[in-house]
């Protein structure tokens, strides 16, 4: 199969988008991965591959970005920008330091707070270890979190970090220190919720 769609055991994954399929109980393998593959060219129209080249990535990149994007944060007014930090990362060749790269590495879904022991595990997906994307996706990304990559928010951002209100959002900065006040702020308020 891998050959047929012209990706590798790693990336496999990113043909499979999230969506409501009709399928009958005698579907083969063969037909349900067929019926997938079709999706996914039907997705990835002509606009979109443009986009993706644009940003100089290929179309399976952009989807391992969405995954880590729906990671970051289920806010869809936040994703393109949290996108764009990224982006901003990857161009100057920077380590993403995406925290849910990290419990996807260790396999431990019930983390609710990285630590830097957590941090030297030695995985592809270790994206503090390792610059550049991973080699696939964490999660399988929607559509829609799909175009909000596709369409990152062009800005100076180079971190992010969630707010100290605990609302699901994040505060952005351009520069360390900013973001090590913000980190701060969020620290305290975890440990305020004893979050360990």
């Amino acid at each position: 199969y891998l050959e047929k769609f012209s990706l590798v055991p790693d990336n496999i994954l990113v043909m499979f988008l999230p969506n409501t399929y009709e399928f009958y109980w005698n579907t083969s393998a063969e037909q349900f991965m067929e019926r997938m593959h079709k999706e996914y060219i039907k997705f990835w129209n002509a606009e979109r591959v443009d986009k993706a080249s644009a940003m100089s990535l290929s179309t399976a990149d952009v989807s391992i970005l969405a995954s880590i994007v729906k990671s970051e944060t289920n806010k869809a007014d936040e994703m393109s920008r949290i996108a764009g930090v990224y982006i901003n990362r990857l161009n100057r060749g920077m380590p993403l330091q995406a925290d849910p790269t990290v419990i996807y590495a260790w396999g431990d879904f019930t983390i609710k707070r990285l630590l830097l022991k957590h941090l030297d595990i030695d995985s592809p997906y270790n994206t503090y270890k390792n610059t550049g994307l991973p080699p696939g996706p964490i999660t399988l990304p929607e559509g829609h979190v799909i175009d909000k990559v596709l369409d990152y928010e062009k800005h100076n951002y180079l971190y992010f970090c969630a707010k100290e209100d605990l609302s699901g959002y994040h505060v952005f900065a351009n520069n360390y220190n900013d973001h090590q006040a913000n980190a701060r702020r969020y620290q305290k308020a975890l440990n305020k919720l004893n979050i360990r």
